[in-house]
């Protein structure tokens, strides 16, 4: 019998927890908390202001200067000693350091993105031990390199007068960027502890894939071992899932060998296959990995499997070129968001914070996230969730927007980041492709870098020969090397928008925003594949008021200037408002209006996008959140409140969509599906004024073919609307099944939406305590759009919210209330608050509200 209770013992000694750390020019030592960051270690002792907190951001810039230090002690028993080995394991050092075990010399650390194994039995003794951490000022450690160079590198997101991030393997946007501030941290940023190695360890475990069918899949598992004696032991496999799959291999481990290679073979008859979510279960296998001797387990892994194909299908066709994935065999539209550090203090990121984005994301109907470049490789935590949650992952390597150094230092130190991040992420299904950087290939194209840093021709030559050594040399042989299955990219965007080239491959527009195009611009420039467009809007009131004071409440005040990081932000955002709503009576107003209006513009895009299938296959919009409180482009906020834009996505990315698009004198309907069956529904088409009188009704029975677009039916808008009516009335489609259960439903409007003939509603809302949950059902006697519902103290997301509502239609939306009672509940009932766009509108805008409304 195996002895489980000594695999468990003695294992690992956890250094998380307190900490102690001092400004290494006072040796002033408090108390720390790890994982954590200066900043954070500050602000806990009162000596720093909130850094996201009213205009806190720029007074803090001086941390960045200094070095800090940390420090703390353990006890090391004599048994635990008695190991064959110990490593200092440190998953994340933020950045430039120096890591002392007893007053001696360890290791030192330059990246952020790699976590270090450091053997150090050696340096430990039985009893009290101490381990101290020097960090250097990332500023102060790079200046020389950059004085050096003679000139800058185009690191324009950088708010750095010198661009020092480019020398720094840290998050690029550590420094600044469009939307975050510039807090350049230091810190020990993951989980710190002892590991125990008793005889043999497990370093590394392999899942590669031969084939795979619906009735067949064949499979491999490499472990790499390294043994501290020569002993024989055995390896036994289990799978929870597929008890057919266990094994006991025998084995002999040699200390002389180094590192050993095994390869477990497995062969599984009808497996079951992960999927994205929408089209099916994402399975997974669960296997543990024991290395037994006398019936003792000295070292263990486990590995989570899912059996898929993913292919990333990008060449030449008939139209153009191709980019999109294809799943199992099928041609998957991918559906999602870019993902950016959900804190700029990375370490408040915690296993809570990553459910609840994938709650979101999985609730929002998305299988695809970006992890963009400039951020940071996400923890392992992340991609567990991604994998069960049937999310695909496209993930950048950490370079964005700028050139980069290419000098064998250099190299070396992005050779290991990579390798380190590929061998910790590649066994994860949601990986579905790997891509080299953000953007730069369109910036060299597109940016004018040569002129905006006056590089000579010779020099500028040499820095593109820099970029190519880096991406299509450095990182392509790393995944030849260790992952060469999956696709890489150099850099995306492969079509860039400026040419309009949008039958080329995938795209980021930004024709609508930085160029301040109109967002009908959506519907033109349709390309393969969107991988980044967005507009930016601000944070609701309930959300402002936490960083602000009232004082601060408009749009010119220092403090939103502070919490916009893009210079013409706040500008555009009204100079599209004015195009499309009447002017809002007052600040808070101007937030919801604000996302009224980043809601409806992608609305345009997500429509064009899906009924274009098959030409365009994929829809990422940028952002899915925020790093922090300000004006951006999410669809959650810094606080995890959903925004409009959220809303939105979700019911633009359900499985079934209808686009009503007008087409010179008619509106055609157009139904999109991703399922991978066909089956049979009911359309429902209906015209209703304001009043909600149906003044025209259709239906029919449509088949709804699998993995498709088509229009299903069309309507002439002059022989069933009145050019007078056309202001109070709306066209609604809805796709029911058999059971009378709604697919999804869409609406459109004949007049912009500042001459809508919207009216003061009569709203009611009745409510309903459930277990742990609360559901509103609304009604009202004339047409309310953009209804928004919040609660004061509330704690989560409505199932939908910023929604349009019909007269004597009952409208029911939910909320979780986990661990409240329902008394708590019922006091929450009071504090519930709804508004609409009739109600933003100025008094002057109302003066001028039309209120004809449609006739029989």
């Amino acid at each position: 019998m195996i002895n489980e209770e000594y695999m468990t013992q003695m294992k690992t000694l956890p250094l998380n927890g307190t900490w102690q750390f001092c400004q290494a020019d006072t040796q002033d030592w408090r108390n720390a908390e790890v994982p954590g960051c200066n900043f954070t270690d500050l602000l806990a002792h009162n000596l720093i202001d909130d850094p996201f907190d009213r205009d806190n951001e720029s007074h803090l810039q001086w941390i960045e200067k200094k070095d800090w230090h940390y420090r703390r002690s353990f006890i090391v028993s004599a048994a635990q000693l008695a190991h064959s080995e110990v490593n200092l394991v440190a998953l994340g050092l933020d950045t430039f350091c120096d890591i002392y075990l007893n007053g001696q010399h360890l290791a030192s650390g330059q990246n952020m993105f790699v976590g270090q194994h450091l053997p150090c039995k050696s340096l430990l003794v039985e009893g009290e031990n101490e381990v101290e951490i020097h960090f250097r000022s990332p500023m102060n450690e790079v200046y020389p390199q950059f004085i050096a160079n003679g000139f800058t590198y185009p690191a324009e997101n950088d708010k750095s007068d010198e661009k020092l991030s480019v020398f720094c393997r840290k998050a690029p946007c550590h420094f600044g960027w469009d939307w975050g501030p510039k807090f350049v941290t230091s810190g020990i940023w993951r989980d710190i502890y002892l590991a125990f190695i008793d005889s043999a360890e497990i370093k590394d475990v392999h899942f590669v894939q031969q084939t795979l069918s619906a009735q067949r899949a064949d499979f491999h598992i490499a472990l790499d071992v390294s043994a501290m004696t020569d002993f024989d032991a055995q390896l036994v496999v289990k799978c929870e899932q597929a008890p057919q799959l266990n094994q006991i291999l025998d084995v002999h481990l040699s200390a002389q060998a180094g590192e050993q290679s095994m390869l477990v073979n497995f062969t599984l008859n009808d497996p079951k296959r992960w999927w994205p979510n929408g089209l099916g279960e994402a399975f997974l296998y669960d296997f543990s990995f024991e290395l037994v001797k006398d019936k003792r387990v000295i070292a263990r892994r486990e590995q989570a499997v899912g059996l898929r194909e993913i292919e990333v299908v990008n060449q030449a066709d008939e139209m153009g070129e191709s980019f999109y994935f294809k799943v199992n065999g099928h041609p998957v539209f991918m559906k999602g968001a870019n993902y950016i550090p959900d804190d700029s203090f990375i370490h408040r990121v915690n296993a809570q914070r990553h459910q609840q984005v994938f709650d979101a994301v999985v609730a929002g109907n998305m299988n695809m996230l970006r992890v963009w470049g400039g951020g940071i490789y996400q923890d392992d935590t992340f991609y567990e969730l991604a994998d069960r949650n049937g999310i695909l992952i496209w993930q950048d390597f950490m370079f964005a927007c700028t050139l980069y150094p290419a000098d064998e230092a250099f190299l070396a130190n992005v050779k290991q980041e990579a390798e380190y991040n590929v061998k910790r992420l590649r066994n994860h299904p949601c990986i579905a492709m790997w891509c080299g950087n953000n953007e730069v290939d369109m910036a060299i194209e597109k940016w004018q870098w040569a002129e905006k840093f006056d590089y000579s021709d010779e020099l500028y030559e040499r820095l593109k020969q820099d970029y190519i050594r880096l991406f299509d040399d450095c990182l392509p042989k790393v995944i030849n090397s260790l992952d060469a299955q999956r696709f890489y990219l150099r850099s995306s965007p492969i079509g860039f928008w400026e040419n309009d080239e949008d039958n080329k491959a995938n795209h980021h527009y930004w024709g609508v925003w930085h160029g301040e195009e109109p967002f009908s611009e959506y519907k033109k420039r349709v390309p393969r594949f969107m991988s980044e467009y967005g507009f930016q809007s601000f944070p609701i009131a309930e959300s402002t008021h936490r960083f602000t004071q009232p004082e601060d409440r408009e749009l010119e005040s220092a403090v939103m200037q502070v919490h916009q990081k893009h210079p013409r932000g706040n500008k555009l955002i009204r100079s599209y408002m004015d195009e499309e709503f009447n002017a809002p009576k007052d600040f808070d107003q101007l937030l919801y209006l604000s996302q009224v209006q980043q809601a409806l513009g992608l609305k345009m895009a997500f429509e064009a996008h899906r009924a274009a299938m098959p030409f365009c296959m994929g829809t990422l919009y940028w952002q899915l959140n925020d790093t922090w409180p300000a004006a951006s482009w999410s669809g959650i906020d810094y606080y995890g409140r959903w925004k409009a834009l959220h809303y939105q996505a979700k019911r633009s990315f359900a499985s079934q969509l209808l686009v009503i698009e007008p087409e010179q004198d008619e509106l055609i309907v157009t139904l999109v599906s991703d399922a991978l069956h066909t089956f049979a529904a009911k359309l429902e088409i209906q015209l209703y004024d304001f009043s909600g009188e149906i003044h025209w009704y259709h239906e029919q029975f449509v088949t709804v073919l699998a993995n498709s677009t088509e229009n299903v039916f069309s309507l002439n808008v002059e022989q069933f609307v009145p050019r007078h009516g056309l202001a109070s009335s709306v066209v609604v489609a809805r796709l029911v099944q058999e059971d009378s259960t709604q697919l999804c439903e869409n609406s459109h409007f004949f007049v912009p939406n500042k001459s809508l003939a919207l009216q003061p509603a009569s709203i009611s809302c009745k409510h309903e305590i459930g277990d742990q949950s609360l559901s509103l059902m609304f009604t009202t006697d004339t047409f309310v759009r953009q209804m928004y519902v919040s609660m004061a103290e509330q704690i989560g997301n409505f199932s939908d919210n910023f929604f349009d509502l019909l007269p004597q239609q009952v409208k029911t939306i939910t909320i979780a209330l986990p661990n409240m009672s329902q008394q708590q509940i019922a006091d929450l009932v009071d504090k519930v608050r709804w508004q609409s766009l009739f109600d933003s509108f100025s008094e002057d805008a109302l003066a001028g509200t039309p209120t004809i409304g449609m006739k029989s």
